[in-house]
């Protein structure tokens, strides 16, 4: 796997996805004594999908405590997450003679993913972590329903269903991560911090036109806890292979040591300095060559 691929970011989307499938699970669960199966796949699915996309929507905000973009998260990833859920079981299902068990839930949780992978773009107002998200999801949905079929055939149904929606969670997680990871064109990465959340290694994809640095709660790159930080600090702009740093009012940001007046381009390798956090710009091309 390439170097510049993050292998915790990959591990985290995967855990994050296998808890929203065991949650789901065990919400479900009760309801799976519904005679009807379209009515037992619809509930299924609409809380699979609620429970996964709610998670993944909302996890990496929660995990530093950025608690407004969680709760915004987690509300859109849960709106769309049940439409697509409840459309892959009944697409499913809808499919189950025509093509088979396996292939209508390949082609069922596969439009799933793809929707559950939109919900969890779509708080970001981000279009390449939507189109990340819905290939990711895709991907991720059409093997997670591939292991779903063989796995309720294999075990007794219970525990068959618990494997197989963590694993469909733990998939689609995965595979959000890895397209983001493969895709992404210019991150920073923390080299040091005086910030409570920004740990050395972590690493903030550059997806948005314009993305806010700050001490801010709903700034995309969140410094919290250092007082050198003011709530709007600086702005990246992607302005097309290019991205622009620049201060705002009263803020002061180093490139390379040296202050920032008006902007500047950034290339691979410059070391970007906000308050206390050290971070080093790379970009995917550069990259991949070092």
């Amino acid at each position: 796997m390439a170097t510049n691929v993050s292998r915790e970011k990959l591990l985290f989307y995967a855990v994050a996805g296998g808890l929203g499938g065991l949650g789901a699970w065990a919400t479900a669960e009760p309801f799976m004594g519904i005679r009807s199966p379209w009515g037992r796949d619809l509930i299924l699915g609409a809380i699979v999908g609620l429970f996964i996309a709610s998670f993944l929507a909302s996890i990496e905000a929660l995990s530093v405590s950025q608690w407004r973009q969680a709760l915004s998260g987690m509300k859109s990833g849960a709106m769309i997450g049940i439409l697509g859920g409840a459309l892959a079981l009944v697409l499913a299902e809808a499919a189950f003679d025509v093509l088979g068990g396996l292939n209508g839930r390949i082609l069922g949780w596969g439009v799933g993913g793809l929707l559950v992978g939109l919900g969890v773009g779509w708080a970001t107002r981000s279009t390449a972590r939507r189109r990340n998200g819905a290939i990711g999801g895709m991907l991720g949905g059409a093997i997670g329903g591939l292991c779903y079929q063989a796995l309720t055939v294999t075990f007794p149904q219970a525990f068959g269903r618990a494997i197989a929606i963590i694993i469909l969670g733990a998939l689609i997680g995965f595979f959000i991560g890895l397209v983001t990871e493969l895709l992404k064109r210019g991150w920073l990465m923390v080299v040091r911090s005086q910030s409570r959340n920004a740990r050395e290694g972590r690493e903030y994809p550059l997806t948005k036109p314009v993305t806010i640095v700050g001490r801010a709660e709903e700034s995309d790159i969140g410094l919290f806890g250092d007082q050198g930080v003011l709530a709007r600090h600086a702005i990246i702009r992607n302005e097309g292979k290019t991205f622009f740093v620049s201060p705002t009012g009263g803020a002061q940001v180093l490139v390379n040591r040296q202050p920032v007046q008006g902007r500047c381009a950034l290339k691979s390798g410059d070391r970007v300095e906000i308050g206390g956090t050290l971070f080093l710009f790379r970009e995917r091309a550069q990259a991949s060559q070092s």
